[in-house]
Order: C-alpha cells, then sequence, then structure tokens
C-alpha cells in the first residue's frame, strides 16, 4: 500500500521503510527486495534490509550450533553405551552374590551399572533397575564422565 498506493498518490517509501524496520525480521528479505518498487531509492531501505539479511543469518547459524550440539549429545550418549556394554567381568568359583552371599559358579548372574553382581535369583527379587545398594536406575540414572559431561 505503501510503495503503490491507489488514487495517483505519491508512494512513501519512508513509512515504508519504517514499517519494514519494525516488523522486517519476521519477513524474508528476498521477497522484500523483489516487492520493492524500481522507483525507489535503495539507500533509504539499505540498512534495514542488511539488518534482515543479518538476522536470518543469526537464526540459521543459531539453528546449526543447536543442531550439532544435539549431535555431540547423540554421539556422547552412544559412545556411553557403547562403553557400558563393553564392560566385562571375570566370575570364578569363589565369586559371591552382593546380596545373599551365595556361591556364583556357573549360576547366571547380573550386573548393576555400579558394578554390584548379583545372582539372577536376587536380580528377580530386586527388579532390574534397583540395585543391592537400593540405587534407583530408573529414578536416578547413573552419568558416567564423558567429553560433555565433568565432574
Amino acid at each position: 500500500m505503501y510503495l503503490d498506493p491507489q488514487d495517483g498518490k505519491e508512494p512513501m517509501f519512508k513509512a515504508a521503510v519504517r514499517l519494514l524496520h519494525n516488523h522486517g525480521e519476521s519477513l524474508d528479505p528476498l521477497q522484500v527486495l523483489e516487492r520493492l518498487s524500481s522507483d525507489m531509492p535503495l539507500q533509504l531501505a539499505s540498512e534495514t534490509i542488511l539488518r534482515m539479511l543479518r538476522a536470518r543469518l543469526h537464526h540459521h547459524r543459531q539453528g546449526q550450533i543447536v543442531h550439532n550440539l544435539s549431535r555431540a549429545l547423540h554421539t556422547d550418549a552412544r559412545l556411553a553405551r557403547l562403553e557400558e556394554r563393553s564392560r566385562h567381568v571375570q566370575i570364578n568359583d569363589e565369586s559371591l552374590c552382593d546380596s545373599c552371599h551365595a556361591r556364583l559358579g556357573t549360576k547366571l548372574f547380573a550386573m548393576y551399572p555400579d558394578d554390584t553382581i548379583v545372582c539372577y535369583k536376587c536380580f528377580r527379587r530386586q527388579g532390574e533397575s534397583t540395585s543391592v545398594t537400593g540405587r534407583d536406575f530408573k529414578r536416578d540414572t547413573l552419568v558416567k564422565p564423558g567429553w560433555l559431561v565433568t565432574r
């Protein structure tokens, strides 16, 4: 309306630039450039359009930062899971259950994230998420230091 008024009125370039200045960050800078009148002096709107482009670039780069941080957290979680799955424990004839103190020998056993070892009977009795020490791994997770998490 400001750039192409009806009834033979003159275009109101300064009012159009003021409108862009106040609401321009939500608009696409390329569409704004396409819709500008060819009669409009570009230096009137250049500062506002430059600000719009900078805001768009800033928003894009913030999105890239968030995306890459998310990828880094995902990679850290996968690494922690791989380390947990590759842990080894050596059980011999003298190894004892940390709960009932029965010899493990060739029995089935379970190992909790806090490295407590229990026979399968105690594991079934206590549940998958609660260790002999009383720690509930579903409620308070065990976070081991990684490159993103430090203690």
